[in-house]
């Protein structure tokens, strides 16, 4: 027989991993948006010169491998943070702790993109970089609320 929370608990599984997926696919998203500001500024810094552009070269894949290590960290952490937040019911303020931040680096790669393009650019561009700002601040903000008991709200 399967009990009521057993039940709920298998949607807060499911909820939790399609949290994860999320929390992944925001790293990746951070990972593309970083490396092309990143290119942009090493191209800017190897103009003219075969050692700096070899040097941007290097950079570029050190770069590369230090982001994919964090990001493969962030996911193992997620995952187990997720995991063990369904038996507590706590799985949206773990979300947000983890994907607050994810899109406040988001909109600081994006920001600096911009700046290095020129900051020309069409309003859905300020909207999107608008809304990965408030975005990640509420989540952040969110996270760190006191949490209530079921007590205390009756």
């Amino acid at each position: 027989m399967v009990t009521r929370a057993t039940r709920y608990d298998w949607l807060g599984y499911i909820v939790a991993y399609i949290m994860w997926i999320v929390v992944m696919l925001l790293g990746i998203w951070f990972i593309l948006v970083s490396r092309e500001s990143l290119t942009s500024a090493l191209a800017l810094y190897a103009m003219g010169s075969l050692q700096r552009f070899f040097e941007a070269r290097f950079l570029d894949k050190v770069y590369m491998v230090a982001i994919g290590l964090l990001w493969l960290i962030t996911v193992i952490v997620a995952e187990d943070r997720f995991r063990k937040g369904v038996p507590q019911r706590a799985l949206m303020r773990r979300f947000a702790a983890i994907a607050g931040p994810e899109l406040l680096l988001i909109f600081l790669a994006d920001a600096s993109l911009l700046w290095l393009q020129g900051g020309r650019t069409g309003w859905s561009r300020w909207l999107i970089l608008g809304s990965e700002l408030v975005l990640g601040i509420m989540l952040i903000v969110f996270s760190r609320l006191p949490r209530t008991s079921k007590m205390s709200r009756a």
